[in-house]
């Protein structure tokens, strides 16, 4: 392999050919990766497949961030996973299910008073994991061409702290200030009428996910963060993955523009801020290599259980036969076919239909191919809003590979 720029490995269990993988499929994609990383499209990339449980490719190259000397990123560099966070989501809304503390066509209402309404009333806990809410979704989903986030919205639904009749400031104790801001920001979520009924389109909304987070931390007691690294990260041994990174990691984590890099220096959220439920772990390879194996497994991972085996069969099962219609980014499905949290292989995609996956902006991307026995992780960081070859491409090239 002829490469221009430095391409490092990362710690393998077997050979590509051990696994039953063509090495020339890894050059392609290592050619790929290069291209793209030349043309400026992509800020680097990196990549670990695993087959049968063990590691057979591990390689990354480009730059570590945006500045000019910051080095190469490295095969076990920490970074942002945006969405791909919502599969934690996902699997800690399933734990308390299997618990009994909830179940999943139970309405929103009854943990979030907010929901108390007939145009909310009916939304229950499946759809906010598919999408299925409609509840606004994310900016630009609709290809709007002024979108506002709900917290643009915030302020409007801040109560009146005036005072009482007898001239005097409300005095609320901790939890009631809590309670106070924490509605906030859910009338926030709420405002305006729905973009159609429950169940009848895919929209893609966060905030659906952010809510999934506020249920989990009322139904277990916990921050939503501290239920994740208890339920699945610290079982996991998933040492590099944080919702707030320690500082003697900084130097570890890569990034691609100033707003990331200065997002490692701000404090922690207050009490009342948002769970950062819909986007907003950091990790490696390795550790969403960890939870993809959990996937795999039926739920284990080195003796550790994390859900039981038909709750995982679960997953790729399709929620809604014949599909919904999806008319985001400008795609205009008629008959998306979607499972709990998950996108499923599609009908012009390598892999089966009970093949998950998940992406997340910025870019990278975690996916769990049963069948095959395959995990597949892979950054692609970048500035760029949309680039299909280190994802479309990127995965086509790698089921290619499959012996």
């Amino acid at each position: 392999m002829n490469l221009t720029m430095n391409l490092h490995h990362g710690r393998l269990d077997a050979t590509p050919e051990e696994a039953g993988y063509r090495q020339e499929a890894l050059d392609r994609l290592n050619k790929l990766f290069e291209g793209l990383i030349l043309d400026r499209k992509i800020q680097g990339a990196s990549y670990l497949l695993a087959r049968g449980g063990k590691t057979f490719a591990h390689a990354s190259m480009g730059a570590f961030r945006h500045t000019g000397s910051s080095g190469d990123l490295q095969p076990d560099s920490i970074r942002g996973i945006a969405s791909i966070t919502k599969w934690f989501t996902m699997v800690a809304v399933l734990t308390l299910m299997e618990e009994g503390k909830l179940h999943l066509t139970q309405p929103v209402k009854d943990w979030i008073p907010e929901f108390d309404h007939r145009m909310y009333e009916k939304i229950n806990i499946t759809h906010l994991l598919t999408h299925t809410s409609g509840l606004a979704p994310d900016l630009g989903y609709l290809l709007e061409p002024y979108p506002a986030g709900w917290w643009d919205l915030e302020f409007a639904f801040a109560e009146d702290d005036s005072d009482d009749a007898n001239g005097e400031k409300p005095h609320l104790n901790r939890k009631e200030e809590i309670a106070k801001r924490k509605s906030q920001w859910i009338k926030a979520m709420l405002a305006g009428p729905p973009v159609c009924p429950p169940g009848e389109q895919v929209n893609y909304c966060t905030a659906g996910y952010v809510l999934l987070g506020e249920i989990i931390s009322r139904i277990s007691g916990q921050s939503y963060e501290e239920y994740v690294y208890d339920t699945i990260l610290k079982p996991l041994e998933m040492e590099k993955s944080f919702f707030t990174i320690p500082e003697s990691l900084h130097e570890e984590v890569c990034v691609t523009n100033d707003w990331e890099l200065g997002k490692l220096l701000r404090e922690n959220a207050p009490a009342w801020a948002v769970p950062r439920s819909g986007g907003g772990l950091s990790s490696t390879l390795e550790d969403l290599n960890r939870f993809g194996q959990m996937l795999l497994n039926k739920g284990t991972y080195h003796g550790q259980r994390i859900l039981g085996r038909k709750t995982v069969e679960m997953l790729s099962r399709v929620q809604v036969p014949g599909g919904l219609p999806a008319f985001g980014w400008g795609e205009c499905l008629k008959d998306s076919e979607f499972a709990l949290g998950s996108s499923l292989g599609r009908r012009h995609d390598p892999f089966k239909p009970n093949t998950i996956c998940h992406e997340g902006a910025g870019r990278c991307a975690l996916m769990v191919d049963p069948d095959e026995e395959l995990v597949v992780a892979f950054f692609v960081p970048s500035t760029e809003n949309w680039v299909p070859e280190s994802m479309i491409s990127v995965k086509n090239v790698i089921w290619s590979g499959l012996q």
